[in-house]
C-alpha cells in the first residue's frame, strides 16, 4: 500500500446502523474492505470496490495501491475489533478516522435496561484463559466468547472454577441486532444449560444482585499452600508471599521475573493482583515446571508466561524486567538478575539457609534497601491446650537499581 492514504474505520451497529460520520465516510468511499458478512449486509455506494478481508488481512492490505480506504467493523472497532489490528500492522504514517457504533455488550445492557457504569469487560477471543477470579469479583461484567466458547460454555466454566457462583444473576445475548436476536436471563447455573444460546455471536453478562454478592472468589493474595500444586512443602508460604508482594511494590504495568518459580505462587498472585503486569515465570526442574503450568491453568491468567530455565542462568529473549523475585538461589542468578533489572527497578529475594543469608548480606549493600527476617510461629494442639511451634526464619532482601548502576 502507498504511503499517502487515510483509512476510515466504520463501526456497523445493530440493524446495520451507522453514525452520521460513518455514513458520510462510507458515502464518499471508492474502496470498502470488511468481512463477507458486513459487505453483504451493509448498503454500499454504487460502483464501490469491495475487498473481502479474511485470514490474510496483512497481505491483502499491503497489496492495495495508494489511496484512501474504508473498512467496515462490527460495533466499536477499537474494542477487540479490527481497528486495533489495523493500527498494529499498518505503517506509522497512516492517517486514521474512527467512527464507532455501539458494541455487542452495550446492545445487551440496553436490552436489559442495565446500568453498566461499573462493568468490567473481558474477551476470551483467540483462546485466552478464563480469569474467573476477576470476572466473579466484578459487580457487573460482560464476557465475549467465540465459536469454541459461546456464552453457555463460559457460564459452565465459571461454575466449574467456583461452584458457589451457580446462583449468580446473569444474562446472555445472541445475534444482537439481527433478525434472530434473543436474550435469556437467569442464573449462571441455569444459563449454562441453555443450549439454544450456544452461538458464536453471544455475550454473557453478570448482573448485580438485589442483595450484594458476598460469596466471591478470594483475592489472589496469600492463598493457602494447598491451593497450589507444589513439591514437598517447597513453596513460598502465604505470610511470606504477602510480604514479598508488598516489598516488590508492584506497578500496574511492566515486566516481573519470577526466577526459580517453583509452584509459581508469587508470580501468579502478582499477575492476579495486577492484570496489566506481564509475569515471566522461570523454572528449570521438569516436575515443578509441570506443577507451575497446572497452577497457571487453574488460575486462568493471560498475563503469565512460563519459561524453562537453565541451571544458574536465564533463558534468552526475556523482556527487560522492572521487578524481579528470586525465591532462593545462588550468587550467579542474583548477579544476572540484578544486571538485567531496569533502572529504578526492584529485586526481592528470600533466603532460608545460612549460606544464602550470608550472600544477601554481602551483595551490593549500596543498592540494598531492606534486609529483614520473618519469624513465624503457629499454634498447635498440645494435650488439652495449644503451644507455639516456630518455623524456620525467612530472610527477605530488597534491592533497588539506580540509573548510575547500568
Amino acid at each position: 500500500m502507498g504511503m499517502n492514504f487515510t483509512i476510515d474505520v466504520i463501526g456497523v451497529g445493530a440493524e446495520n446502523a451507522l453514525l452520521p460520520s460513518g455514513a458520510a465516510a462510507l458515502a464518499r468511499a471508492r474502496r470498502v474492505a470488511g468481512s463477507a458478512r458486513l459487505l453483504a449486509s451493509t448498503a454500499l455506494p454504487e460502483g464501490v470496490e469491495r475487498i473481502v478481508l479474511d485470514g490474510r488481512l496483512t497481505e491483502r492490505l499491503a497489496a492495495l495501491p495508494e489511496g484512501d480506504l474504508a473498512v467496515l467493523a462490527s460495533g466499536d472497532p477499537l474494542y477487540y475489533g479490527v481497528g486495533g489490528t489495523l493500527k498494529r500492522i499498518m505503517p506509522a504514517e497512516t492517517q486514521w478516522r474512527f467512527h464507532p457504533a455501539p458494541t455487542a455488550f452495550q446492545e445487551l445492557f440496553a436490552r436489559l435496561g442495565q446500568d453498566w457504569s461499573r462493568a468490567r469487560l473481558f474477551s476470551l477471543h483467540g483462546g485466552r484463559p478464563l480469569p474467573f477470579r476477576a470476572i466473579l469479583r466484578s459487580p457487573v461484567a460482560a464476557i465475549y466468547g467465540d465459536a469454541a466458547r459461546p456464552a453457555p460454555v463460559i457460564a459452565a466454566a465459571l461454575v466449574t472454577a467456583y461452584p458457589a457462583a451457580a446462583g449468580r444473576r446473569a444474562a446472555i445475548g445472541c445475534d444482537l441486532g439481527l433478525p434472530e436476536e434473543r436474550v435469556w436471563m437467569g442464573t449462571l447455573g441455569e444459563l449454562m444449560r441453555e443450549s439454544a444460546a450456544a452461538r458464536s455471536l453471544s455475550v454473557l453478562a453478570l448482573l448485580p444482585d438485589p442483595v450484594p454478592v458476598t460469596d466471591v472468589p478470594d483475592l489472589p493474595l496469600g492463598l493457602p499452600d494447598e491451593h497450589y500444586q507444589h513439591y514437598r512443602n517447597m513453596i513460598t508460604h502465604p505470610e511470606v508471599r504477602a510480604v514479598v508482594l508488598a516489598k516488590l511494590r508492584l506497578p500496574s504495568e511492566g515486566v516481573l521475573w519470577d526466577l526459580g518459580a517453583g509452584s509459581g505462587s508469587v508470580g501468579l498472585e502478582a499477575a492476579g493482583l495486577c492484570p496489566g503486569l506481564q509475569v515471566w515465570a522461570v523454572e528449570k526442574d521438569a516436575g515443578r515446571l509441570a506443577q507451575l503450568r497446572a497452577n497457571l491453568d487453574r488460575e486462568g491468567l493471560a498475563n503469565v508466561t512460563v519459561k524453562e530455565g537453565i541451571a544458574g542462568g536465564l533463558p534468552e529473549n526475556l523482556p527487560r524486567p522492572c521487578r524481579i523475585f528470586i525465591g532462593g538461589g545462588g550468587r550467579e542468578l542474583l548477579e544476572r538478575g540484578f544486571a538485567a533489572l531496569a533502572p529504578g527497578g526492584r529485586l526481592v529475594m528470600t533466603a532460608v539457609t545460612v549460606e544464602t543469608v550470608s550472600l544477601l548480606g554481602a551483595f551490593r549493600p549500596e543498592n540494598r534497601r531492606e534486609l529483614l527476617s520473618l519469624n513465624l510461629a503457629r499454634a498447635e494442639a498440645l494435650g488439652t491446650g495449644s503451644c507455639w511451634k516456630a518455623e524456620n526464619p525467612i530472610v527477605i532482601a530488597v534491592f533497588e537499581k539506580c540509573g548510575e548502576c547500568e
